[in-house]
């Protein structure tokens, strides 16, 4: 008779295949993120069910994260209290839509609009924590990104060898130690990189604060403009505008101040200034039309992208009642 698996012996056997096999891993968690699109529409309660596919996939793709994080020995910050109000951000920023429909569903559009506000308010007391307790400016989106897998762990690997070499204290010239050369064959005698780990001065200027300030509390603001001029309002569209163009005109004095990453981060909000023509009422006044239009007229154009374009014109009205939301980071 076989003896059964503890939950215990079938965890160990879930990391070490993780670890091994981190290709595959990514390959299943795109198949399962993508296929919560390819719901959408096509059974009942469909929406509720595509994003609690999305959520779980996510998910696991976080847990999967935290495995091969934690494999190559990089835990050391795992339960430090920044490290857990980023994982709980985390975990809310990819369910938040999923709480939504549900609540909505089960207690109508009051409840839809009471879980929000909660959200909302979680989301921006923890970023405060994170900006005035731990100087994150800005605050990632979401703040614990997907690990670049094979980046990480050729990264590891790196630094690894970093004993291999030492800095002349004059000069300042990096001199690989003789015990830490790799063999004549494989060695390329160019000069040895040295990744650069200085923190940027910019984390103290005021101007940065400000500009996160205005950003956290956007969804707040927004969501009470929406309540005092209505849903589909041009104040409110134009309230949320006005701030985040505030907050890059700060962000905009200090960008040859900031590291590589935060000017990502903030170029990656500057984009979703995009998401702006989606959102009611500058969608339903001029987008929609402009959108659709377009669709339709590559579809006819092009005939195989009609498979494309005509699920996207069926579900887009659909698809903006529900995502695009002014207030999400």
């Amino acid at each position: 008779m076989e003896k059964k698996l503890s939950l215990k012996e079938l965890m160990t056997s879930y990391r070490r295949w993780v670890i091994n096999n981190p290709s595959f891993v990514t390959d299943v968690e795109t198949v399962a993120t993508w296929s919560s699109y390819f719901i959408a529409g096509k059974i009942n309660k469909s929406p509720i069910v595509s994003e609690l596919v999305y959520a779980l996939s996510k998910l696991l793709s976080l847990f999967n994260d935290k495995i091969i994080n934690d494999a190559y020995g990089n835990n050391s910050s795992q339960f430090s209290l920044q490290e857990q109000i980023k994982l709980w951000l985390t975990i809310v920023h990819y369910c938040e839509v999923f709480v939504e429909l549900a609540v909505k569903y089960k207690c109508g559009t009051r409840g839809k609009w009471t879980a929000a506000i909660i959200i909302q308010m979680f989301k921006c007391s923890s970023a405060l924590v994170l900006l005035f307790r731990f100087k994150d400016i800005p605050i990632q989106h979401p703040p614990i990104p997907a690990l670049q897998r094979k980046k990480f762990t050729e990264t590891v690997e790196s630094e690894e060898n970093r004993d291999a070499f030492f800095t002349l204290k004059r000069s300042g010239r990096v001199v690989r130690r003789v015990e830490g050369a790799p063999p004549i064959s494989l060695r390329d005698w160019q000069p040895i990189k040295v990744e650069d780990n200085s923190i940027p001065s910019a984390i103290e200027i005021r101007d940065l604060k400000h500009a996160e300030l205005i950003h956290i509390f956007k969804p707040i603001v927004h969501l009470a403009a929406m309540k005092l001029f209505g849903a589909k309002s041009w104040k409110q569209w134009l309230i949320a505008l006005g701030l985040d163009v505030a907050s890059f005109h700060l962000y905009n004095k200090h960008m040859n101040e900031i590291s590589y990453e935060q000017r990502l981060e903030i170029s990656r909000r500057k984009l979703s200034l995009v998401l702006y023509l989606l959102r009611s009422p500058m969608y339903n006044s001029y987008s929609k039309r402009v959108i659709e239009n377009f669709l339709e007229s590559t579809s006819s154009k092009i005939p195989a992208m009609s498979f494309i374009c005509q699920p996207i014109i069926q579900y887009l009205n659909h698809w903006q009642d529900i995502y695009f939301y002014m207030w999400a980071m």
